[in-house]
């Protein structure tokens, strides 16, 4: 838990065994204590979403998985609730966003225009794409470019390639030794490919990610507006999203001609 949100929980509030006990003063107070880590996630993640966004939902999402995180907490495992109370909050709000589908059609089109083009520029010059030549692919003027980086913003709820299931418990990778395998890879993959991005995307995607800076505030950083920022952010993550699944995909391809 970051300093800004480990303020939000008075530390002596901690899970016991009775918090378990529906309608129990010990439930209730645990609950309570966390409710300002509820607010703040929903809102934190919210002012990531594209299109319009009721808070109200985002919270009763995160309250129940609040109460998830209450009556399912292992202390044998060694983490503090604190801890894993957030990994059950913001997985249950995400999983709340995806449930209502915030992203429209349209706007995942953009998203897969986006993709498209640079992979096509990428693969034609074999080095990074810039924005001139991504307008040209796409037979747009830069305004037009701009505009459509606004409009991909957000479709993935501002997650990076493979971190969709951001909020749930780790896979055991005695159940399913493949699949770590294969997280491990792409995870591998997806640093490799940040850095071989521009200075300048690599720092928005730490500031955005790393240190959980909003747009906004990363354009203060930078000195630049707010919608530059998601223009950059929007062009950085459709860049990884292309390589990584287009290096994932090779051994497949390969292995399928054998």
């Amino acid at each position: 838990m970051s300093s800004r949100q480990s303020h939000l929980v008075d530390p002596s509030v901690e899970w016991s065994p009775g918090a378990r006990v529906v309608g129990s003063a010990a439930r209730e107070k645990l609950l309570l204590a966390h409710a300002p880590l509820v607010k703040y996630l929903a809102h934190r993640i919210g002012s990531r979403l594209a299109g319009p966004v009721d808070f109200d939902d985002l919270t009763g999402d995160g309250l129940l998985g609040l109460i998830e995180a209450v009556d399912r907490f292992d202390p044998s495992h060694q983490v503090r609730f604190k801890t894993y109370a957030e990994s059950r909050i913001r997985g249950a709000i995400l999983d709340g966003v995806r449930a209502r589908d915030w992203a429209p059609r349209s706007l995942r089109r953009a998203e897969r225009k986006l993709e498209m083009a640079i992979a096509s520029v990428e693969k034609r010059t074999r080095r990074v794409a810039s924005d001139e030549e991504i307008a040209q692919e796409l037979r747009l003027s830069l305004e037009e470019l701009q505009e459509l980086y606004v409009q991909a913003r957000g479709v993935r709820v501002g997650s990076l390639p493979g971190r969709d299931d951001e909020g749930r418990d780790p896979p055991d990778p005695r159940l399913d030794p493949l699949r770590e395998v294969e997280e491990k890879e792409h995870k591998s993959l997806l640093s490799e490919e940040v850095s071989r991005l521009p200075e300048r995307e690599q720092l928005v995607l730490s500031l955005y990610y790393e240190r959980g800076l909003t747009l906004k505030e990363i354009g203060a950083v930078f000195g630049v507006t707010e919608s530059r920022v998601c223009q950059i952010h929007t062009r950085a993550v459709a860049r990884l999203r292309t390589r990584v699944a287009e290096r994932m995909a090779v051994p497949e391809l390969e292995g399928s001609r054998a």
